[in-house]
């Protein structure tokens, strides 16, 4: 289970959840050798937010988020795949009649990332996700897998970060031109990384 939803719920809420409550299912797929390949988790949050999700592999491959408010809703769709383009859809009202779509360029969240906290070792200042953001999303990651343990709701003490996700992170880094494969050393390249003649002395 990857912690992409709770990263996220997280993220857009600004806080840290207060309880968590999780279903396990398993379905009879001979390939699937493990306890659950279906779980679903209900994270509740101060100020009375919850967040939903279901995380599976036995189901079909699909990867989009809502939010859901007092006023509309936003649909990102898709939202977790690292190689597609991103868009989101708004829609208000009660039967969502004012709708609006805004689509984003397809980017190398890889290199964002990595020229992000490049950024940061040259500036010597510590990255915002820390080894404390890293932290938070596992203690919730613990609290799904005992709340499935017991088949009871579980309660997590109220923790805040200091810290939280700025815009002045966002680095936007287009996809570069993959080499050919003449210039490839190593795996997946008829050239050897190392000399591999063996030594005949």
């Amino acid at each position: 289970m990857g912690p992409y939803p709770i990263n996220g719920s997280r993220t857009m809420f600004g806080s840290e959840p207060i309880e968590v409550q999780a279903m396990g299912f398993k379905h009879s797929h001979p390939d699937l050798k493990m306890e659950y390949d279906t779980v679903s988790v209900h994270m509740r949050f101060p100020e009375e937010r919850v967040a939903t999700f279901v995380v599976g592999f036995a189901t079909v491959l699909t990867t989009y988020y809502r939010i859901v408010g007092t006023k509309g809703e936003i649909i990102v769709d898709p939202s977790y795949n690292f190689d597609k383009a991103v868009s989101y859809t708004t829609r208000f009202g009660e039967g969502g009649e004012e709708e609006k779509t805004k689509n984003f360029p397809k980017v190398d969240q890889f290199g964002g990332e990595t020229e992000y906290f490049s950024d940061c070792i040259l500036k010597n200042v510590e990255p915002e996700p820390n080894g404390e953001e890293g932290l938070m999303d596992v203690r919730v990651v613990y609290a799904i897998k005992k709340s499935l343990e017991t088949g009871k709701p579980v309660k997590l003490e109220p923790r805040n970060r200091i810290r939280h996700a700025q815009m002045d992170q966002l680095r936007s880094v287009s996809f570069g031109k993959p080499p050919k494969q003449k210039d490839v050393i190593g795996r997946d390249s008829e050239k050897p990384a190392v000399d591999a003649t063996p030594d005949t002395r």
